[in-house]
């Protein structure tokens, strides 16, 4: 492997980038349910755990991948994830039965969630504190352009070549990720540590339960499976802290918990996230159920926001660098704040051009947030730790990704009460936003109480690369 390559931050963006965009399988799939229902005479309700599975998988894996990223290096991992990935899609696309494509799925998940964990360490070590926004915001175009692309290229495929083919045409990403963490990455990991397999396996059993617990909240039937995956989760995270404070090399070392800045921009994270989820869902709800609009116009109005972010992404690193970390993590905030207010006031009503502006601002300000908090959180973390930072900054993405989904839905079939009248609708998604409103609140909160202990200091990372 040349080292001028190994040493190249760009290429290693590229790779990082690459491999991001490979995640795209999370929503290239949905269009395609329909098609995979038919195949399999199977039900909407089935066809949940083709996105259940995967998102319960990949939420098992993130601290696992983080940690084996810490220990053996980026290039083993990403490599070895990369491969995996690319066996279990090209199974996704061959299963014979629903209930082996499930099974896929649950490696599919393995895998995406080393790819999405490494990835992000990738970039954070490649470049200096200086640069680090720049990148990140680069780096989360490449969610963004999935976000966006994946519906429309899921049903591109599914029409052209039915369900198989919109797993089979994804081969290519992971092929490429594998042989560029070969040949880009460098050889070598961290100092030899153990790897903390109780409080690994703990941590994963407290994630995976936490997930199914905010998935199954507000699913008709489920109230049960919900109650004890929580009681699962409340059991896991008391042997979770118990097993941590007597381990001699910790997998997670609690005190990151006792620092304010990681937090703060850990909840900024999740809160954005929370926002994506809860704006296209429940504004698809509003569009379509109590505007009356078409799936296609909705999906069309919907897409402002991911487009903008997805434009001024490359553009945010720099907004951030210019305008100080803290000031922008709470600007991004503040938008996602007022947006939400925004929707509070969409009625039967409200101009078309509102709801664009509305969902325009939001954008920015996801943009804003995400890579404000991201540079943030991993500050606080030494490069040999970037692994592990890494997985708990997605981690924590992740479940907010998943209460953007649930909480509002109790908002919103609390008033709806089952009845899918316009009025009704409207009355739900309204119940909806003022959730959104109230739970968006909180990371707002919080930044703004951490930020008035005075400037912001340098994270574990940024000291160290000083001294270097």
């Amino acid at each position: 492997m040349p080292p001028d390559r190994a040493a190249d931050p760009r290429l290693r963006l590229a790779l990082a980038w690459i491999a991001g965009f490979t995640l795209i399988d999370s929503s290239v799939v949905s269009l395609a349910l329909p098609d995979i229902a038919r195949a399999f005479d199977r039900s909407v309700g089935d066809l949940a755990w083709i996105g259940t599975a995967y998102l319960l998988a990949l939420a098992a894996t993130l601290l696992i991948a983080g940690r084996l990223n810490d220990l053996y290096g980026s290039r083993h991992v990403l490599g070895i994830g990369a491969v995996a990935f690319a066996v279990m899609t090209a199974a996704c696309g061959l299963a014979p039965s629903y209930e082996l494509l499930i099974a896929a799925r649950v490696g599919q998940g393995i895998a995406g969630g080393i790819l999405y964990t490494v990835s992000l360490a990738i970039v954070v070590t490649a470049f200096p504190p200086d640069r680090r926004a720049t990148a990140i915001g680069i780096y989360f175009t490449s969610g963004a352009l999935g976000a966006v692309l994946g519906p429309p290229l899921g049903g591109f495929l599914t029409d052209v070549g039915g369900w198989r083919l919109v797993f089979l045409a994804q081969l290519p990403l992971p092929a490429l990720v594998a042989i560029g963490s070969w040949t880009l990455l460098p050889a070598g990991g961290g100092r030899p540590r153990p790897m903390d397999l109780p409080g690994l396996a703990t941590a994963s059993v407290l994630l995976v339960a936490v997930m199914l617990a905010v998935l199954e909240l507000a699913a008709p039937g489920m109230a049960l499976v919900a109650g004890v995956a929580a009681l699962v989760a409340l059991v896991a995270l008391v042997a979770f802290v118990v097993v941590e404070r007597r381990a001699a090399e910790p997998a997670v070392n609690l005190a990151i918990f006792g620092n304010a800045r990681f937090v703060s921009a850990t909840l900024a994270g999740a809160g954005a996230w929370f926002a994506i989820m809860s704006s296209v869902t429940y504004s698809a709800f509003y569009l379509q159920l109590g505007r009356g609009m078409s799936a296609a116009d909705a999906g069309l109005l919907l897409l402002t926001g991911p487009m903008l972010a997805l434009v001024f992404f490359p553009y945010a690193g720099r907004f951030v660098r210019w305008m100080g970390v803290d000031p922008a993590l709470r600007l991004g905030l503040a938008l996602l704040v007022a947006t939400a207010a925004g929707m509070l006031t969409w009625g039967a009503s409200t101009p078309i051009w509102w709801v664009v502006v509305v969902l325009t601002v939001q954008g920015a300000g996801i943009a804003i947030a995400l890579v404000a908090s991201a540079d943030d959180a991993m500050a606080q973390f030494r490069p040999e730790e970037a692994g592990t930072g890494s997985a708990l900054f997605n981690s924590l993405r992740q479940l907010g990704a998943a209460l953007g989904v649930a909480v509002p839905a109790v908002a919103f079939e609390l008033v709806a009460a089952g009845d899918r009248s316009a009025d009704a609708a409207l009355g739900g998604s309204t119940a909806a936003f003022a959730v959104r409103l109230a739970v968006l609140c909180v990371p707002l909160a919080v930044a703004l109480a951490v930020g008035r202990r005075g400037r912001r200091r340098r994270g574990p990372a940024e000291m160290s690369e000083a001294t270097a």
